[in-house]
Parts: structure tokens; C-alpha cells; sequence
């Protein structure tokens, strides 16, 4: 028996939220004091890493709440795996209910604070905001966890709505993960097979060394 359409979208989205969760559980599981020690021996590296993917959580988190369900491109609708999509889907099947429809108004809630900062700095580059320096998409540490509460509750609520079935995507943990290359790192460390390399004059970071500094994706 085929899938319904619902149910092919619904996975793609849910997919995409796990993917959302699994970049939010590596983030804090590198950078945070427990390995301190760890970034500080690479700050510069450590630093770039945490912007790339601090700039990648918006993208990826504002990719399925503020875009469309639906554009047309020369007179043909194109459609965007969105919240949006799967439920215009649920309101055709009398599937949607109150708390599928709160969560997903406390999800755009979140999409639309860092909606700012995808638009004007990272899918555009804006000059008057290059210029000015003002905070876009800035959150809070409690807005941030309800977020991620929020989509896995939706998720969960979905799934049951649809016959899919929840699905708990809190953990990421997996072979290969960035616990083991932390595990990896601290016994090199320990053991004694990691030196610090040196650098010749030409590209040394000594007089210039940046600090590394901690954030939580906004």
C-alpha cells in the first residue's frame, strides 16, 4: 500500500527537525566549560566552527517555518516541505486540532525572531544592516529550549494524527559522534600523543590569538 502524500510530507519535515535537534545536541556537547581546555587549544578553529553552525541553525530552522507552502515559478506551484504545507494538508483531512495549531503558532513565534537575521544577513546581504551592527535574531535561552520542546511535541502530535506515530528525537547520540571525537581528543591529551605545533613566524596566532567565546545558536 502507497504512502498518502501527508504522510511522505510529514516525514520529510520531521526528518528535517531531527536534523535541526541532532545540530543543536552536537553544538552544546562541544562547546561548553566541561571542554575549555579542548577550545582554548584551538580557538580560532573552535571559534569559526561555532559560527558556521550558528549561522546553519537559522537557515535550517527558518527553512521549514517562515517559508511558504507553495510559490509559483512561470505559472507552476511549487511546493516547500513548511509547516504550513503539512498542515493545509491536516485542515483538508479534519486532522487539525487545537494543540497541533497552538504549537505550531509557538513554533513560528520562534521563526519569526531569527526571521530578521536569515533575511538581512545571511540569505541577503543588507548594507544598512552591515553598516548599523544592531542584533538580528537574538533569543533567549528559554525561547530556544521551548523551541526545540515544541517541535518535537508537534511532531509527536502529527504523527498520531496521521497514524505515522511519534517518534522521540531528543537523543543523537551515535557512532562516530562528536562524543567520541571528544573521547578521542581527552585520551590523545592524557596519553601524552598530542603536542602543541608550532608555527613558524609567518602565520603564528600569539600576537593575535582570539578569544574563544561561548554563545547558543539563536
Amino acid at each position: 500500500m502507497s504512502e498518502r502524500k501527508i504522510e511522505i510530507d510529514f516525514k520529510l519535515l520531521r526528518d528535517h527537525c531531527i536534523t535541526i535537534r541532532r545540530d543543536y545536541n552536537t553544538y552544546t556537547t562541544l562547546f561548553n566549560e566541561e571542554n575549555r581546555d579542548i577550545l582554548d587549544k584551538a580557538a580560532s578553529f573552535f571559534t569559526d566552527v561555532a559560527e558556521i553552525m550558528h549561522r546553519d541553525w537559522i537557515l535550517q530552522a527558518c527553512k521549514i517555518i517562515v517559508d511558504p507552502a507553495s510559490i509559483t515559478h512561470k505559472k507552476e506551484e511549487l511546493e516547500n516541505i513548511t509547516l504550513d504545507l503539512v498542515n493545509k494538508q491536516l485542515k483538508n483531512e479534519g486532522l487539525y486540532n487545537e494543540e497541533i495549531a497552538s504549537l505550531s503558532a509557538k513554533i513560528k513565534l520562534y521563526g519569526d525572531k531569527i526571521k530578521p537575521a536569515r533575511d538581512k544577513r545571511l540569505a541577503h546581504y543588507d548594507r544598512d544592516h552591515q553598516i548599523n551592527g544592531i542584533t538580528l535574531g537574538a533569543t533567549t535561552e528559554t525561547e530556544l529550549h521551548d523551541f526545540l520542546l515544541n517541535i518535537q511535541e508537534y511532531c509527536d502530535e502529527v504523527g498520531i494524527a496521521i497514524g505515522v506515530g511519534p517518534l522521540d528525537f531528543s537523543c543523537s547520540a551515535c557512532q562516530g559522534d562528536i562524543l567520541d571525537l571528544l573521547m578521542f581528543i581527552k585520551k590523545s591529551v592524557i596519553q601524552g600523543h598530542y603536542t602543541q605545533p608550532t608555527k613558524s613566524p609567518t602565520h603564528s596566532l600569539a600576537t593575535k590569538k582570539p578569544a574563544f567565546t561561548l554563545f547558543i545558536p539563536a
